[in-house]
């Protein structure tokens, strides 16, 4: 009985340890595959990062921000709204109407059914 007891605690023992093994093996390869696919992203921006640095100041590339989401909203504004307003227009014409305020509606569905959607209703 004893000894029956003791085989079953090393068979689970080594089934634990060989499982989270394996586990920290997968952690290990996905934190590198990750660690590639980033470096490789930006490999354009760190040559270019190199290159500057090797220079002097007063001959190094200006570095090019990229615009900020609310900046492009913000000068955009004037020719959204406009369009906005003729498409109401348009749907209710026959109607006196007076457009008071433009906001974004909220998303109501998920990022993943709308991925779904698109890929499944995609023609052949």
């Amino acid at each position: 009985m004893g000894e029956k007891i003791t085989l079953s605690l090393t068979i689970l023992l080594t089934g634990f340890a060989v499982v989270f093994a394996v586990l920290l093996v997968l952690i290990g390869i996905i934190k590198a595959y990750g660690t590639a696919v980033y470096k490789i992203q930006n490999r354009h921006q760190m040559k270019k990062i190199t290159r500057n640095a090797d220079l002097p100041k007063a001959e190094r590339e200006p570095e090019v921000e990229t615009p900020v989401a609310e900046e492009i909203a913000e000068e955009d504004n004037d020719e959204l709204i406009a369009v906005i307003s003729a498409a109401v227009y348009s749907m209710y014409s026959p109607k006196n109407i007076r457009i008071k305020g433009i906001r974004k509606a909220p998303s109501r569905t998920n990022a993943w059914r709308n991925a779904g959607i698109s890929d499944n209703v995609r023609p052949f």
